[in-house]
């Protein structure tokens, strides 16, 4: 089950970079020709998500969705919550 933590209705998965790149390299072996999405949401995508419906459900859809922004961590802060770390989109691969 995933630990997710929802940012304006934007599900983010609650992970560390390791854990996300277990996760990835899972997603590659099991994918059997069907489509996984890795998202990594920053301020700007949960903001866009709010006026495009479309996006928003893709985003909703993720197979992974990784904190990406000091914005996110303070989203996540303002609900009393916490990731267990920012992870930037250019560390996971």
């Amino acid at each position: 089950m995933r630990d997710l933590i929802t940012i304006l209705g934007v599900p983010i998965d609650n992970i560390t970079k390791e854990e996300a790149g277990e996760i990835t390299l899972n997603l590659i072996k099991e994918s059997n020709k069907s489509c996984k999405m890795i998202f990594a949401p920053n301020t700007e995508f949960v903001m866009k998500a709010q006026k495009d419906k479309e996006f928003f459900d893709l985003l909703k859809l993720s197979s992974l969705s990784t904190p990406d922004s000091v914005g996110i961590m303070l989203g996540a802060k303002m609900q009393k919550k916490k990731f267990k770390e920012r992870i930037p989109r250019t560390s996971i691969f």
